[in-house]
């Protein structure tokens, strides 16, 4: 006659649970929440980021520089700025990476000065950089305007950070800024409008906002899938069916690596295989395929082929010797059926295969060639060199303690400091402790 009662308070108790559950699973944010989350987080970024207060001064001073109507802050940055011009693109001697310092100091204490120009200018008011460098010139495409150029700025930076990882600063803010200003239009080329959303992708993915770069790399590989072959590029040497099917196996390949971020691995192989059959339709055999065939073989278990392509992609010519290192050593884990391998992670994979296509393409210059022409890459490449050099320069000095510390510091008390390099001088600006890149912001 007891057991009815404890049937009861039993039932009750599953039902309870079952309730419980059913209100976390209800609680629990969606995709699209947590990529709007993301996205906020973003924005937040751009808005608060020290690190773009000199970028964007760089940018408006090229664009204002010699026009009518341009503030009279402009005439006197500009010619700060083009001091960093006659400098070498590496100082070989202490008094050259001296006078490199100085110059960016001067360059970075005039840019913060000037910020609050940038609180009522702002660079899209005036002629675009390519109207500045090539004024003889057609326009670099059909239609070209500021959201293009702020387009082509962002691929060109994320270009710079994959060819030269570890050894600059990472332009992860500027990429943001640039692509925020990026939206695109009816009037685009197709290309171009997926071209961003592709952009939007990889600088999400590579900065941890994997929701947000699942939502962007799904409508990228959408809209490439439904667009018609004469919506493609042609690229020297090149046909518009051999460009979609490139463009195709790029895109799945970036969504594997961020659905390996967001641990779905299952997901990622299927990208993968997809990524696999665009390229074989090309007869391609490079780090790319190597990579997606040891990848799929170690998640069937086939742990001995999986290692194969392993050895082959540390075999290849293209990969640094730290790099070379790394693979091999998975290798050798594979063959003992490791079940978890530091190359199959998602960001390091990505930047060692980026950094082998970039090598094996035989570098920036040569992809610009492929994409723009011979005579036009070289005339974009070289201002754009430039910039980077002022940029990597001016933002190696420590933009917060250059903001908290600019009303007692000059110039002629910065030369007092003495030494070698730029450490000297950033430590005297620092008040005698030592500041370091990675001290700024992020």
């Amino acid at each position: 006659m007891r057991t009815q009662p404890v049937r009861l308070v039993r039932t009750y108790a599953a039902a309870l649970v079952l309730m419980f559950l059913g209100a976390c699973n209800g609680c629990r944010a969606t995709d699209a929440e947590r990529a709007a989350r993301e996205r906020a987080e973003i924005e937040k970024r751009i808005r608060d980021s020290t690190a773009l207060m000199p970028y964007r001064a760089l940018k408006l001073t090229v664009r204002a520089n010699g026009e009518p109507d341009a503030p009279e802050e402009i005439e006197l940055l500009w010619k700060t700025l083009e001091e960093t011009r006659a400098l070498p693109e590496k100082p070989l001697t202490d008094e050259q990476a001296l006078r490199a310092a100085r110059s960016y100091l001067d360059l970075g204490i005039a840019f913060y000065k000037a910020r609050k120009l940038l609180q009522t200018r702002d660079e899209d008011e005036f002629p675009l950089l390519w109207t500045k460098w090539m004024p003889e010139q057609p326009p670099l495409l059909p239609g070209y305007d500021a959201g293009q150029e702020h387009a082509f700025l962002a691929s060109i930076w994320l270009l710079f950070d994959l060819a030269d990882r570890g050894k600059r600063l990472p332009a992860s803010d500027l990429v943001f800024y640039e692509l925020a200003r990026a939206t695109p239009q009816p009037s685009w080329p197709p290309g171009l409008r997926v071209a961003v959303q592709a952009s939007r992708g990889v600088s999400f993915c590579g900065a941890g906002y994997h929701y947000a770069a699942e939502e962007e790399l799904t409508a990228f590989l959408s809209e490439t899938e439904a667009l018609p072959v004469e919506g493609f590029p042609v690229f020297q040497g090149t046909t518009r069916e051999q460009s979609r099917e490139t463009i195709l196996a790029t895109g799945y390949f970036l969504r594997a690596w961020n659905r390996m971020g967001l641990e779905r691995e299952r997901a990622a192989e299927d990208d993968i295989e997809r990524g696999l059959h665009s390229l074989e339709k090309l007869g391609v055999e490079n780090e790319l395929v190597w990579w997606g065939w040891a990848f799929l073989h170690f998640r069937r278990e086939n742990y001995d082929e999986s290692a194969k392509y392993l050895d082959k992609l540390a075999d290849s010519p293209y990969l640094g010797a730290r790099e070379r290192q790394e693979v091999r050593a998975s290798a050798e884990e594979m063959r003992q059926h490791g079940d978890k391998l530091p190359i199959f992670l998602q960001t390091r994979a990505a930047v060692i295969l980026a950094q082998a296509l970039i090598a094996r393409a035989g570098g920036l210059e040569p992809l610009l060639v492929t994409v723009l022409g011979a005579e036009r890459a070289k005339q974009v490449y070289g201002p754009i060199a430039w910039m980077d050099r002022v940029r990597q320069g001016v933002e190696r000095i420590d933009p917060a303690k250059l903001v908290r510390d600019e009303a007692d510091v000059t110039l002629d008390k910065v030369r007092e400091a003495g030494g070698k390099g730029l450490d000297a001088l950033k430590q005297r600006l620092g008040g005698g402790t030592k500041a370091t890149a990675e001290s700024g912001p992020p």
